[in-house]
């Protein structure tokens, strides 16, 4: 709960691949509180005092996961909704402010993104959605401990560079430091 807090202040797109991770979790508990409370806060508590709260935020995942019918497969709302204004931003980068670095780092990560698209059967999808995908395949792989090949390391770079500038643009336009003049 901590975590995600601070994360969504900070990094937008490490808080979604914290948040998948937290999906996951919870789907592996079975979105169930009894065993999320004996198999999964004792190990995620900071402290004893946050029990209720870490309870509680676990418990309304579990409520909405169940209640928006995504109990085995989707995301939460508030996801989607971060989502879809990241398809935004990269939509208004691209088409609206033409920004040149933005749109390097787009055709620099073409290539990648199409190949992972191939193997995951997600051609259809959206390219942020793509590479968001890719980063966080990489991150259950190395908390299983598994290694990436350099050539699949090589190819995520680019995704992986991609998300981190829509990331930063993503934080200055929240923060409204963001310096848009669409006249």
């Amino acid at each position: 709960m901590l975590i995600a807090q601070q994360k969504q202040k900070e990094n937008i797109i490490e808080f979604l691949l914290y948040m998948y991770q937290i999906e996951d979790i919870v789907r592996s508990l079975n979105c169930d509180m009894d065993s999320i409370k004996q198999q999964l806060l004792p190990s995620v508590l900071p402290n004893p005092s946050y029990q209720a709260a870490y309870e509680l935020w676990y418990s309304q995942i579990c409520e909405e996961l169940i209640r928006s019918g995504k109990k085995n497969k989707g995301h939460l709302y508030e996801l989607e909704e971060v989502f879809t204004e990241l398809t935004l931003l990269h939509r208004t980068l691209l088409e609206i402010m033409k920004d040149e670095k933005y749109a390097t780092l787009v055709s620099l990560a073409e290539k990648s993104i199409q190949e992972y698209a191939l193997k995951s059967s997600m051609v259809s999808s959206h390219p942020v959605e793509i590479c968001l995908h890719a980063m966080f395949m990489k991150l259950q792989l190395k908390l299983r401990k598994q290694t990436l090949s350099d050539e699949t390391e090589k190819a995520m770079d680019p995704m992986r560079a991609l998300l981190a500038y829509l990331g930063r643009e993503y934080k200055q336009m929240k923060s409204g430091l963001w310096g848009v003049n669409l006249n």
